[in-house]
């Protein structure tokens, strides 16, 4: 089992690694560069060798780049696919630069183009950077569901399987799964039924061989809002029984798992903890955090 959290890359991404083994991670998430600019530097070979080093003295396992927030490869707004195009392919190069194994990315948004029409360019992005880029297959691209606001696309695991039917190297991608969106978007993990149904219909529409991470939060947001607001783990409206589930669930358990809660650092180590103790069968009481408003 991999525990981890998004982790700062401040002062440079070589010291992502030192940070997750900080607090205890197995496994981190970064930002590789600032995810609200579109300019970004390639990776210097004395990053990437400084990035590689520390993540083996650190003892890092899986390590999974967040793509920018700004990317949209489903508008069919031919300046900001061009962008996004753009932005993504330099992530991928970052990644296959670092030696991060995991490229995460929303799928996109349609802005009002119709769900068909989005689809179709997700996937006609992603196909032409795989295309030009054959020997980054090293990089696996993970299109994470989203909670379903406004226009977003890969809130229904049929979404998602849309976009993969698309492609034409599929073997290079999988797929994360955020609890906080998922229970958002109406999957009921937060009780014992809803769980398996809902690992039931993913195994049925895309195959559990496909889920390749969780992002491990809680809901601010109400069962089925469609509101992405992530909660401390235990303390929103999932509650604390689905991660309980999530570290002990041999579907689940041996996914790198990734919490992006507003706990910042010190509440990530106790999330961390406790995930651990329960996964080892403790009735450990929830960590008392305070919600430091981190938003990764």
């Amino acid at each position: 089992m991999q525990l981890g959290a998004h982790v700062s890359a401040a002062g440079g991404i070589q010291n992502a690694p030192q940070r997750g083994g900080e607090i205890g991670c197995d496994c981190i998430q970064i930002f590789t560069r600032n995810q609200r600019q579109w300019r970004a530097k390639p990776v210097t070979d004395e990053e990437a060798a400084a990035f590689r080093e520390n993540r083996r003295c650190c003892g890092i396992g899986s390590v999974m780049s967040h793509a920018s927030y700004l990317i949209n490869l489903g508008t069919t707004d031919p300046d900001k696919f061009a962008k996004s195009h753009d932005a993504f392919e330099q992530e991928l190069l970052r990644c296959h630069a670092l030696g991060v194994e995991l490229l995460n990315v929303h799928p996109g948004a349609h802005v009002g183009a119709g769900e068909e029409a989005g689809i179709c360019q997700i996937a006609h992005a992603l196909n032409q950077i795989c295309r030009a880029h054959p020997d980054k297959a090293d990089v696996r691209v993970v299109l994470e569901n989203v909670a379903g606001q406004g226009t977003t696309l890969g809130k229904s695991f049929e979404e998602l399987r849309a976009i993969l039917e698309r492609l034409e190297a599929p073997e290079r991608f999988g797929v994360c799964v955020d609890t906080a969106h998922a229970f958002a978007a109406g999957y009921a993990i937060h009780t014992q039924a809803g769980w398996d149904a809902t690992w039931e219909a993913f195994d049925q529409v895309l195959g559990l061989d496909r889920l390749v991470a969780l992002h491990l939060n809680d809901s601010k947001a109400p069962f089925d809002a469609r509101k992405d607001r992530h909660a401390l783990i235990g303390r929103g409206e999932i509650g604390p029984d689905a991660f309980r589930r999530a570290v002990c669930d041999p579907r689940t358990r041996e996914l790198p798992m990734f919490l992006e809660t507003p706990a910042g650092p010190a509440g990530w180590a106790q999330e961390i903890q406790w995930l651990r103790a329960v996964a080892g069968g403790a009735d450990a009481p929830l960590p008392v955090i305070e919600d430091a408003g981190i938003d990764p």
